[in-house]
């Protein structure tokens, strides 16, 4: 992950600071996330996330801090994120899906709706292909842009937006049950 974030940096200094606040305070970061989110996958991902958050908003400012006072504003980013991931993952996602079953004239445009928390619908998005995990992480748990998610991992816009459909339309199935194996 360290080479992503360094891709996004532009001067050499730039990318020595970065590597050197990333490999010294990356540890603590992790301890913090791992004390609110109770989950390693989930804290390396809060992590992940405040590091992308101070690159995009505010490495200048912490470029120039003293060590101690650049740990106290990294963990502090890495804790609001890790509260805020918290809080996302405790919400219940209702998703509805259209249903037509053409074998039995009864379920006609049988609409189907799931309650679904959080937690499986991350679990099905870890399931799914890396070519499409990667782009709909980018995308909805990062922000990205579709421009930007072809910058980064260096296709082009359609092929982002093609593997956005196929991957949603591969997560329903497997939310659904659907899913051909």
């Amino acid at each position: 992950m360290l080479f992503f974030f360094l891709s996004l940096l532009e001067t050499p200094e730039e990318k020595q600071k970065f590597t050197e606040l990333y490999e010294a305070n990356r540890g603590k970061m992790f301890s913090v996330a791992r004390g609110i989110l109770h989950d390693d996958y989930l804290a390396e991902d809060a992590v992940d996330q405040a590091f992308l958050r101070l690159i995009r908003y505010n490495f200048r400012r912490v470029e120039g801090l003293p060590c101690n006072q650049a740990r106290s504003y990294l963990v502090r980013i890495v804790k609001n994120t890790a509260i805020d991931m918290y809080n996302k993952q405790r919400k219940i996602v209702e998703v509805a899906f259209d249903e037509s079953y053409e074998a039995d004239d009864r379920y006609e445009n049988e609409s189907l709706s799931v309650q679904l928390e959080y937690g499986e619908i991350l679990a099905a998005v870890e399931r799914l292909p890396e070519i499409y995990r990667e782009v709909l992480f980018l995308s909805y748990s990062l922000g990205f842009s579709v421009s930007e998610t072809a910058h980064s991992l260096n296709i082009s816009a359609s092929a982002v937006k093609l593997r956005m459909m196929r991957g949603r339309l591969k997560l329903r199935a497997m939310l659904e049950g659907t899913e051909e194996t």
